[in-house]
């Protein structure tokens, strides 16, 4: 007579089913991160292209926003508080991420003026150093800005000042965009901003990007 260990017999009808559930764990495609402050779009958005000009005097376009991540934020270099604010706040996510140690490359960090009239490259060059050496400040005509801020939901408005036409302000919006290295719309960061988060985030975005592509 032949006696089974009913113990045995068992753990021989669970191994299969527990190879078949590791292997649909591993085909299955990643889940998107819990994140912090970010939003990650649902699907990363294609932008169309634009044809803008940087600190330095050179055409920037689409083409320039690829091979690397790039958070862009949107402002002018008059602004009296979101924009040092907020710039100040990249630089430090920026300073965050040079510390990790498995980011082979930093993202850019792009200041895009809403404010051409009063922000020549010039103006731009020297105020984005200020916060980062490595910022780089874009800006065009109004019909060169629009088709860019259209697709990404930044609006922006002129508003007079108290000083007449010479001090008006711009009413913007103050949230951060990331475009992934394809150049595409792949998150936002509203306020408040935190540098911490924002680092913390970014790390998450780019491992489910890795993963996924």
């Amino acid at each position: 007579m032949i006696f089974h260990d009913p113990r045995k017999l068992r753990l021989a009808r669970i191994i299969p089913w527990l190879i078949v559930a590791a292997l649909l764990l591993a085909c299955a495609p990643p889940q998107p991160p819990h994140l912090q402050q970010g939003t990650l779009l649902p699907k990363a958005k294609p932008v169309a292209g634009f044809n803008l000009i940087n600190d330095k005097g050179e055409s920037f376009t689409l083409k320039d926003l690829q091979g690397h991540w790039t958070f862009a934020f949107f402002g002018y270099t008059h602004c009296p508080d979101v924009c040092p604010t907020s710039l100040s706040m990249l630089a430090r996510v920026m300073a965050k991420l040079k510390q990790q140690e498995n980011l082979p490359r930093l993202p850019r960090g792009l200041f895009v003026s809403v404010d051409p009239a009063r922000d020549t490259p010039a103006v731009m060059a020297k105020y984005v150093k200020y916060f980062d050496a490595d910022f780089v400040g874009v800006t065009g005509e109004p019909e060169q800005l629009q088709p860019l801020t259209r697709q990404l939901g930044i609006l922006y408005a002129k508003a007079a000042g108290d000083s007449g036409d010479a001090g008006y302000h711009i009413d913007h919006s103050a949230a951060i965009v990331l475009f992934d290295p394809r150049g595409r719309f792949y998150a936002l960061f509203n306020v408040p901003h935190d540098a911490d988060k924002i680092a913390s985030d970014f790390m998450l975005i780019r491992n489910y990007y890795e993963a996924s592509e």
